[in-house]
Order: C-alpha cells, then structure tokens, then sequence
C-alpha cells in the first residue's frame, strides 16, 4: 500500500511539473488592428441619378471613412472583425442620422452612415464588413489532422478575395458562409466556397411566396484551382453554381423592366465557367478573363403556367501592359453581349449576371462609368448597372480603354485614361431612367429594335502624391462625353413622351488617405 502511495505521489508530481511546461509552450494570443482613415471630398455635375438628359444636378460635398480590421490570433487560429463607418461633413436632412431615426436614404450622402453636424455629436451606424474564423482544417494539428494535405478554413462574414477571380469580374465585396483553400504544393491549390445569399427561416416557409418575409434559401457554390506552371503566370479555372427560390438578392440579380411582362422568376438555375489569369514577364503584363454563362430561370404566370428562360451570357476582359521605366502603358478591353429591345426577358436571357461585384468592376479605369478615388460618386451610384452587373441595363458591352501612369519619383505619379464605351446591342431610348440609375424602363411595345449603342468617351486625369509614410494624397478629375445610347424620353412641364438629348457630366475629387 505504502509502495501503491509513493507511485502515485510520483506521478502526480511529474505530472505537475509537466503541465505547466505544456501549457508554456501554447502561444501567447495576439490582437492587431490594420485599417484605413479617409477624408474625401469631390464635386460634379450630372452624375448622380443616371439621367444625363437631365443637368441641374450638382452638388460638392466631403465625408470621412474609417475603415478598420482587428485580428485576434492564437497561433495558426484567429478571428477577424471589420468595421466600417461613414460619417459626411453637415447635416445633409431632416436630422443628422443615428439612432433611432437614422434613415440613410434621406439624412446622409448615399452610402453614408450620418452626418457631422456644427456639434457633431452623431450615432453613427456602425457597419459591420467582416466576422469570421479562420483555422487549420485538415493537415498537421488541424481539425481533421488524418488528411495529410493541408487546408484553411474560414467560418462567417467574410471577403471573397480570390475565390472567384483574380481582377473584378465575377465574385468581390463580402459574403457570409464557408471557404477553404487546400495547398497540394507551392504551385497548385484549390479553392471552394459556400454562399448563402439568403435563408428561410422556419415559419415563414409557411407564408406565400410572395411575402416579403419569404425570401427563399438562395445560395451559391464556387469551385476554382490556382495553377502555377512556371514563374509569372497564373491561371485559376472557375466553375460556380447560383440558386435562387423567388426574389433574390439585387447584386445577384439584376431588376430589369420587361416589354412583355414583369420578369419575377420562381426559381433560377445558373451556372457560370470559365478561367482567369495573370502573366508577367519583364516588363510585359497580360490579364486574360472568359467567363461563360448558362441555366435557367423559371417564372410563374398568372394562368398558373410555367415559362421559362434560357441564360446563355458571355463575358471576355482582357487587359495588355507594357512597363517602359517610370512610364505603364496599359490597353483593356472587354466584350459582354446582350439582349435586345424588343426580346422577351422572361424567355431568354443573354445578359451577364456576376454574383457580387460590390460596384468594383472596372474600377481605376474610370470615375462616371466606375469607381473612381471617390467611391459613393461615379459608378457607385450612378451608372449602377455597369460596375455592379457589368452591361448597362439589358443591352451588354462594348469597351475599349487606355490608362498611362508615369512616377515622376518614387512618391509622385500621374494617370491619365481614355475610355470609349458601348452596348453590344442597341438601346430604346424611348425610355427613361428607373430611380437610382440601374436601368431603363420597359422598352415601347413598337419598338424599333434599338437606337443607339454608344454611351460616350470619358477622360481621367489623376495625381497620387505619398508625401508622408502611409499617408497619400489622390487627385482626380473626369469628365464624360456622353453618347446618344443614354438619351432618354421623359414627361416635362405637363408635355409627356419627349426625348431630350444626353448631356455631358464631369467629377473633380480629392482624397487623404492614412493607412495603419
């Protein structure tokens, strides 16, 4: 017994020294903060409800963003929080935001949160961009440690990144889910990605379809590989699956009026396929994106009939580049086509529906027709349709566009673009604008097939000056000369069905950005 004791206390005693020792060697948790402050201010004129027969809007305002990212890491482990919040500088309505009367639509800026009023005492919403969890999956000290290739895995709110694509053309911004990037070997891995765009809670499956409350369980799939065969180029085939029961998410589904009849498909089906890649090789770069698109929409009519739409859609982007010293030559070009004025939407479909650009498309490459340095103005909320889905409305695209970047030094540069664009088919501008820009109403029943593909030429110039560490300043100014495609017929002063001509619009901003 006495021997039984003293064996015991042995262990007990090793065991005490050991443990410590183990939990010691565990890693210590670690939180880091990386983000950005913005101060933007710009100025324009008509741009900004996507009209551009209709001038007299102007406006000339600034803003702040502060957009910043914590990471709580324990070793291989941690958890990301992005926070995002957007405050103008003046009340811009009835009050300046928060809580419990905030209504962005009508107190702030589009995309703001409130507004800076002379107390600036705001209850700015806070947005949230990012949640999630990131781990080890399978391969050594992971969650399935028996399957020896290793996988990271990512649990929540969370960016697309590259899972869809390398430039923006198919999957960018956010989405809550599962992702996991699995490495065969240094040039070789595969991706995969679980979307939910939407989900039906319990009960209201019970509700009609057309509830509003009844949003259906819509998601999607993307499969893709990045395949590296030698130095400087990289080629990443993509397959995608999108699911939607009902209404849907507006960034995964355009709303497009229809001649025929209103488009509300009960169900869609829609696969995309197709390969990105970049390749560098000294000073030349080549960016190659084509994208095939196809599946069904299913619509239920008032007679309780069924039709259904057949989606065949394209899209091919191309961008060329020529380093020579301190001087980027870049070409882009990009071809996306589209239905006609007069095609029944509800029986085909030959328009390109990204999943989710988060208005990203073509950004850099204009500032009217894209993103540009002030990010709610331009593409972001006016012309909607084509940084968010690609083609303006049901009619595709036609581009061509030129960007030369000079460093004057290391600190200084300077961009200059030329950007023509088209429809690839012609426009009924015997119609007029839907609110917010997006798209057109229904073409007339007698329509002509279209009028116009052209919807004009815009010029940038910028200036990027990195005067301070982190710390840069970004000058820009662009102007559009808008082409017939975006003339638009419209009731005024009590005379109805008048076509007026488009106009041109131009956008100076500014930008102090302060990264950390």
């Amino acid at each position: 017994m006495r021997r039984t004791v003293a064996v015991v206390t042995c262990l007990v005693a090793i065991l005490g020294v050991l443990a410590p020792a183990a939990f010691a060697q565990a890693p210590a948790p670690k939180v880091t903060i990386v983000g950005l402050f913005d101060q933007i201010t710009s100025a324009g004129r008509n741009l900004y409800d996507g009209d551009f027969s209709r001038s007299s809007e102007r406006e000339w305002y600034a803003r702040t963003r502060f957009r910043p990212d914590f990471f709580f890491e324990v070793g291989r482990t941690k958890a990301v929080l992005g926070l995002e919040i957007d405050l103008g500088y003046g009340q811009a309505g009835p009050n300046d935001g928060g809580f419990p009367a905030n209504n962005s639509g009508a107190n702030v800026h589009k995309g703001g949160n409130a507004s800076l009023d002379t107390n600036t005492d705001v209850a700015g919403l806070v947005e949230i961009k990012w949640i999630y969890t990131e781990f080890d999956l399978t391969g050594k000290d992971s969650l399935l440690p028996f399957i020896p290739v290793p996988t990271v895995a990512r649990l929540g709110g969370q960016p697309y990144s590259t899972l869809g694509n390398y430039k923006v053309v198919y999957a960018n911004g956010d989405f809550a889910g599962f992702s996991a990037r699995t490495t065969f070997a240094p040039n070789l891995s595969t991706q995969i990605a679980f979307v939910q765009v939407e989900d039906e809670i319990a009960g209201s499956n019970r509700v009609a379809r057309t509830a509003t409350n009844r949003r259906g369980n819509d998601y999607a799939l993307i499969l893709s590989a990045e395949v590296s065969p030698f130095k400087g180029l990289d080629i990443k085939p993509l397959y995608s699956y999108f699911y939607a029961d009902g209404a849907t998410a507006g960034a995964a589904r355009r709303a497009i009026s229809n001649q025929q009849g209103a488009v509300a498909p009960t169900q869609e089906h829609r696969h995309t396929i197709g390969v990105d890649a970049r390749w560098r090789s000294g000073p030349f770069s080549l960016d190659p994106t084509l994208m095939f698109q196809f599946g069904e929409k299913t619509q239920r009519l008032a007679t309780n009939e069924f039709i259904h739409a057949d989606i065949r859609a394209l899209l091919a982007d191309v961008i060329f580049g020529f380093q020579l010293g301190p001087l980027l030559l870049e070409a882009r070009g990009a071809w996306s086509p589209g239905n006609e004025s007069n095609d029944d939407l509800r029986g085909k479909i030959r328009y390109f529906e990204p999943l989710n650009l988060d208005t990203g498309y073509y950004a850099g490459w204009a500032a009217i027709f894209a993103l540009g340095i002030d990010y709610y103005n331009g593409g972001g909320g006016t012309m909607q349709s084509m940084p968010t889905n690609i083609g303006y409305d049901r009619y595709g695209r036609r581009q061509l566009g030129f960007r030369a970047i000079y460093s004057l030094t290391p600190e200084l540069s300077f961009t200059g673009v030329v950007s023509p664009t088209w429809t690839d088919q012609k426009v009924d501008t015997d119609t007029s604008i839907v609110a917010g820009g997006a798209s057109r109403t229904a073409p007339a029943a007698a329509t002509n097939g279209g009028d116009s593909r052209y919807l004009g030429t815009e010029v940038d110039l910028g200036m990027t000056w990195r005067f301070a560490p982190n710390t840069v300043f970004d000058l820009q100014g662009a102007y559009l000369f808008a082409g017939g495609a975006l003339d638009t017929r419209q009731a005024t002063q009590g005379v109805a069905n008048q076509t007026f001509d488009s106009e041109n619009g131009w956008l100076i901003a500014a930008r102090l950005r302060l990264s950390f």
